[in-house]
């Protein structure tokens, strides 16, 4: 048993550092590879990305990210200062590309107020009914210094249960539903089979979906299943130990 699955384990290990290996790969050509940089060259008033900065409820995950897009990339940064000395370095190691968001200048579009909306009306019951959740930027939780940041993200973008709900308000207004359908303001719809793969960024967590993790589950089942045949391989060992003398003296006596 112990063989068996000293095999087993180091078959995982080899798989898990080819996901990992695969991971970083991955990273590095969906631009967090530009950012790993910035934060290795010390430059100081970067908060990280618009992903890192809000919290959602997991119901709502793939709606409000669908509703943010490439926008969950989007690095913020303190001022435009700081944004045009980090492009010059993305530039000059040839790194790659992010877009900054400065709290200085990022401005939501056609929105005046920003804490307008944020204190918004809510949802009618007879809106409910229809199938709307609510405000995309009201499912979000962050610090109240992001508010036009997440305000520039969603904008007025609202969530709807399913895609009949939201098929109601076309060319009214920018809709997502809990499913990741999207329908924009201009009529288009987006949808289908979504993969959560498709995104390297993720609400709440710095990286997407990790599919190493049943590997380290079962690793560690592993390993503690090892232990005890460990221990117990002791303990048959002794009791041979224990047995050999008196084996010994049965054999001289026969």
């Amino acid at each position: 048993t112990r063989n068996r699955l000293e095999q087993e384990k180091t078959k995982l290990e080899k798989e898990i550092a080819r996901l990992e290996s695969r991971r970083e790969t991955l990273h590095e050509s969906r631009g967090t590879g530009a950012f790993k940089l910035l934060l290795e060259a010390g430059i100081e008033g970067i908060h990280g990305p618009v992903a890192l900065l809000g919290e959602v409820q997991e119901n709502h995950r793939l709606a409000l990210e669908v509703a943010a897009g490439a926008r969950l990339g989007h690095v913020v940064v303190d001022d435009d200062r700081i944004a045009a000395k980090s492009i010059d370095l993305l530039k000059n190691r040839r790194a790659g590309r992010l877009t900054f968001l400065p709290l200085n200048r990022i401005k939501p579009p056609g929105i005046i107020n920003s804490n307008a909306l944020l204190r918004g009306a809510k949802p009618s019951n007879n809106q409910v009914g229809q199938g709307l959740i609510g405000k995309a930027l009201e499912l979000v939780k962050f610090e109240p210094i992001y508010a036009d940041v997440f305000t520039y993200v969603f904008g007025e973008t609202l969530v709807y249960s399913d895609l009949n709900a939201a098929r109601r308000q076309v060319n009214r207004i920018r809709a997502v539903t809990l499913d990741g359908e999207l329908l924009e303001k201009s009529g288009a719809m987006t949808g289908g089979s979504f993969s959560k793969k498709n995104s390297s960024l993720s609400f709440g967590a710095a990286y997407e979906g990790d599919d190493a993790e049943p590997l380290r589950s079962r690793l560690l089942e592993l390993g503690e299943t090892l232990v005890s045949c460990h221990q117990e391989e002791k303990k048959q060992e002794s009791d041979i130990n224990k047995a050999k003398p008196i084996l010994r003296k049965l054999e001289q006596r026969q």
